[in-house]
């Protein structure tokens, strides 16, 4: 080949290239921009949707300010992490560069060339730096975690009070600590990836000599970088053990919470004595550098510390626990006791109840039943396993239609007071919520589930005590379209959007029309006309939309349009927890009506785990499983069902982390005198901060250090004494692991003149059944959150639940009543036992249900029986007021004529009907296929009578369609 032909080659090898070039640059843009997609598309879409919800709730600076905190943390942490140990990794190369060793080629090396071996370095050191840069992020990212402690550090707030060791403002503990903590282990952090790093580096520096067979030995520079490196190591570690002290102010001792005289005089100078150490330690390293030798100093006294801590530190504080405090306990430490008691009851907001001393009598008279007339009238008869059963089976309406979450053994039923007729009644009521799963499996489809059935419809509410000819329920609202029994009650905006039971997301405003409700022409339509919901725009919005929900339907349908809004965080836990992520909400939201419309009002809680010398609490609060000590029901959130508009109020402005939070929000959440009058008369005592007091309150209602030490008057939660069954008639435990649960009720209270709605529940004495006394909170605006206990008399046998109910069941008219309708083919179950103060007595009522036991899931648990109690006296009757009317002497019943009604109107039992137990086994079978057959001539009269209500309600629906234009 000639010269002018490998110039040709040349020249066509050239343009070859530059043709080549843009298609490799292309081929690397697109490989990484899907790379960018693929890492950057879920957060950037989880950014953009969150941003446009804030925007919906109307609370952007909610979302800035959590953005920006994450933000400002991601960003500092990690240039942070990067600056120094990716500065201690260069301080290291240039080390290394400036004190060039002696090579020492390996035997099994030959070809190794200086060069190659600072390639190799090079290749070390960059790669230790991108690692170092690698993990910088995830530190940042760590870092973003911690906005909330970040924001409580930074708008720090005063307790007004100094917890008794240290001097320090409980503020300190609860809003400073905890970041101080965190920053100190990530600090801890930075310095020994520093070292690591370091050494790596100068290892690195040294390969060879390991390749040779060698020993590196340490160079004077090596020495002196990582000696500095150590004393910050000392220096953060005594910044830990500093902290470390404060510790023990939360600490169990057994018998109380905080710290005690050994851990104030045997294991805090030991930890004050570790923090000298940890700066006289930095000094010998500092000191050390100056020495060719110098590390043995530090070294052997790191050593000796070490051997101090395991041997002092571990026996000392033992040795004067078991030969100075365990003989002298309480003289010791009477003190901490009374601190113990002192914060805890501050903690738990129980260092203001009032405490009142009752009479020994148990007994209720008839004039004070008679002056109790609206206590009385509004004992609830109706439990929730019962009526939540009663609701589902005539009321659900649909298999869409639900009153409890799928998979919940509870229902969601509500109980409040509502002035009806000028009366204040209590009441039970549900929200008839959308189940889309309820739907057959061939209607579940996308369409469907996110277009058209998009909404539950009305409520159910009933009294707590009535109930109609068969034993269930009279209701004030009611059916499908929303039927109201009381001009009181109306609701005019029934469609539920916000619930519950409402987790998936919904699109309003598209080209198909939403599923309202059934009627018998068929199913009703409606277009939703709120103001809920986020716009979809344009498709890089649903791009956005579709990405975050992974949902590529919304991309492809034709009939969701650029109006078309997206309903989001429905749920009503989840859109609060969202606004308001600081709050730890009640276990119970309860549905109020309005106005004519529904909202959902929740209690959220402030805690900490931090505060000094309060006993912890045990399993959490509401959905979060944490240990606390310290809450405070601090906001009622409002939210509306239709539009989903989110409403906060202060409820405790006292509290000094809601404070702190308001600091933070300045608009978030309002002053609770700016909620509507009508709403804050139906706000509650929440039942959840209710349990956890009233369990603190069983052993720190105790007045002093003695007492409490000697636990003699310690109180317990008694035992429900009720097995509670569900409609299918398994038995379970119950709520609150078998314990009583607390109750709402509109009564008098002792020495008050007028009723209120409180929540209440009783004690007994530890490991005893009667009662020792009954805490009750006020639940209406004037006395909101005021507790009150009511004290028995030391030594007075009142009774306990437990014993109320083994004297109701050795009732021969009870037990006659059970076994008689056991032997019909139905079930006797009995409903919780209320006890209830009436006058200077107490009142303990019990429903009794009956329910077929042969009809499988379709039987209805009727109200039968009522049991009403007071001293040793038990009357069981059809209705309340007739009990009642017994049991204060009012009515006499003839004994030859009375009849039980056991919740069918063919069956009458004869009260003093009896079962000789002389007669012989075959005279008794006989009475009962006597009794069995009058009940099979009941069922029949009763499948009779439906059948004619059917055949009328056909001939009424042929009639209206033939009158109908």
């Amino acid at each position: 080949m000639g010269q002018q032909d490998r110039m040709d080659l040349m020249q066509d090898v050239i343009k070859v290239k530059k043709k080549v070039r843009p298609i490799v640059v292309i081929r690397w843009v697109f490989v990484l921009t899907i790379l960018a997609f693929f890492f950057l598309a879920s957060p950037v879409s989880k950014i953009y949707t969150d941003w446009q919800w804030f925007t919906e709730v109307g609370h952007t600076e909610v979302f800035k300010t959590k953005f920006m905190s994450q933000w400002t943390l991601f960003a500092g942490f990690s240039i942070l992490f990067f600056v120094i140990v990716g500065g201690n990794v260069l301080f290291a190369q240039a080390m290394n560069r400036a004190h060039p060793k002696t090579m020492k080629v390996a035997t099994n090396i030959p070809n190794l060339t200086p060069e190659m071996i600072a390639k190799a370095e090079k290749f070390v050191s960059r790669t230790i730096l991108v690692f170092v840069g690698v993990v910088s992020l995830m530190v940042g990212l760590a870092a973003a975690t911690e906005w909330k402690a970040w924001l409580l550090f930074s708008h720090a707030e005063h307790f007004g009070t100094k917890d008794p060791v240290f001097g320090n403002d409980i503020g300190f503990y609860i809003f400073r600590l905890p970041f101080a903590e965190w920053l100190q282990g990530q600090l801890m952090f930075v310095v020994i990836a520093s070292v690591i790093a370091s050494i790596l580096v100068y290892a690195g520096h040294r390969a060879t000599e390991f390749a040779s067979g060698g020993f590196p030995s340490v160079d004077a520079h090596v020495r002196k970088h990582l000696l500095v490196l150590a004393s910050m190591l000392f220096l953060t570690f005594a910044w830990g053990l500093n902290q470390g002290r404060y510790s023990m102010l939360t600490d169990d001792n057994g018998v109380f919470f905080g710290a005690g005289y050994t851990d104030l005089h045997a294991r805090l100078p030991l930890m004050n004595f570790n923090v000298i150490l940890m700066f006289v330690l930095a000094g010998l390293c500092l000191n050390a550098m100056r020495t060719a030798k110098g590390c043995r100093v530090p070294i052997g006294s790191s050593v000796i510390v070490i051997l101090i801590n395991l041997l002092v530190g571990g026996v000392y504080p033992g040795v004067v626990q078991r030969f100075t405090v365990v003989p002298n306990q309480y003289g010791m430490e009477q003190q901490y006791i009374e601190d113990d008691l002192k914060f805890t009851r501050a903690a738990y907001g129980l260092d203001h109840v009032r405490v009142k001393d009752l009479g020994g009598a148990q007994t209720v008279s008839g004039e004070e039943l008679t002056a109790n007339k609206a206590t009385v009238e509004n004992i609830r008869l109706w439990d929730w396993p019962q009526l939540g059963s009663v609701y589902s089976n005539r009321q659900a309406v649909r298999p869409y239609y639900r009153f409890r979450a799928f998979g919940s053994e509870e229902f969601n039923i509500d109980i409040d007071r509502y002035k009806l007729n000028g009366v204040q009644t209590q009441v039970m009521l549900a929200a008839r919520e959308l189940y889309a799963a309820g739907l057959p499996p061939q209607a579940q489809t996308w369409q469907n589930k996110r277009l058209q059935y998009t909404h539950g419809y009305g409520a159910v509410m009933s009294p707590v005590n009535k109930v109609d000819s068969q034993g269930l329920p009279t209701y004030l609202v009611s059916q499908v379209p929303v039927q109201s029994n009381s001009k009181d009650i109306a609701i005019t905006r029934p469609e539920i959007y916000f619930g519950e039971m409402q987790d998936e997301y919904a699109f309003v405003d598209s080209r198909q029309k939403e599923f309202d409700y059934p009627d018998e022409s068929g199913n009703r339509e409606t277009k939703y006309t709120g103001t809920g919901g986020i716009k979809l725009g344009g498709m890089l919005s649903r791009l956005m939309w579709s990405t975050h929900l992974h949902d590529t339907n919304m991309l492809l349908s034709s009939d969701l349009t650029d109006g078309s809004r997206i309903l989001y965080r429905r749920n009503i836990r989840q859109r609060v927890q969202s606004l308001a992520p600081f709050l730890t909400l009640d276990n119970d939201p309860y549905l109020v009506i309005d106005g004519g419309k529904m909202v959902y009002m929740l209690d959220g809680y402030t805690t900490s785990d931090r505060y000094p010398y309060s006993k912890p609490t045990e399993g959490g609060i509401g959905q979060r499983s944490m240990d606390i000590n310290y809450i405070r029901n601090s906001v009622k959130a409002v939210v509306d069902t239709y539009n989903g508009s989110v409403q906060l109020y202060i409820s405790d402005p006292n509290d000094p982390i809601v404070k702190a939070w308001s600091r933070i929000y300045p608009t978030l959440m309002k002053p609770l005198k700016e909620m509507p009058a009508s709403l804050r008369a139906h706000m509650r005592y929440p039942e959840d901060l209710f349990k956890v007091q009233r369990d603190i309150y069983t052993t720190y209602h105790m007045p002093d250090a003695r007492t409490y030490y000697g636990k003699e008057d310690a109180w317990q939660v008694p035992i429900d004494p009720i097995t509670q069954v569900d409609s299918q008639g398994n038995k379970a435990e119950g709520r609150d692991g078998g314990r009583m649960v607390p109750y709402y009720i509109q009564m008098r209270l002792p020495d008050e003149s007028k009723d209120e709605f409180i929540m209440m529940s009783p004690f007994s004495p530890l490991s005893k059944d009667n009662l020792a006394a009954w805490m009750c909170a006020k639940c209406d605006e004037s006395d909101y959150g005021n507790l009150t206990v009511y004290r028995f008399p030391k030594g007075s046998n009142i009774n306990g639940p437990r014993q109320v109910m083994s004297l109701v069941r050795k009732q021969d008219e009870i037990s006659r009543f059970m076994t008689l309708l056991g032997q019909q083919g139905s079930q006797v179950i009995f409903g919780n036992l209320l006890v209830i103060p009436v006058g200077s007595g107490l009142l303990y009522v019990t429903p009794v249900y009956v329910q077929a036991t042969n009809s499988g899931g379709s039987a209805l648990p009727g109200l039968s029986q009522v049991v009403v109690c007071t001293g040793d006296r038990v009357v069981m009757r059809p209705t309340l007021d007739e009990a009642i009317a017994v049991l204060g002497g009012q009515a006499k019943p003839n004994v030859d004529e009375e009849t039980v009604d056991v919740g069918h109107p063919a069956l009458k039992i004869p009260v003093n009907a009896t079962v000789p137990t002389n007669l012989k086994p075959a005279t008794q079978q006989e009475i009962i296929k006597k009794l069995n057959t009058i009940y099979k001539k009941a069922r029949a009269k009763q499948k009779e009578y439906n059948d004619s209500l059917d055949e009328l309600g056909k001939t009424l629906n042929e009639l209206q369609g033939k009158v109908s234009p």
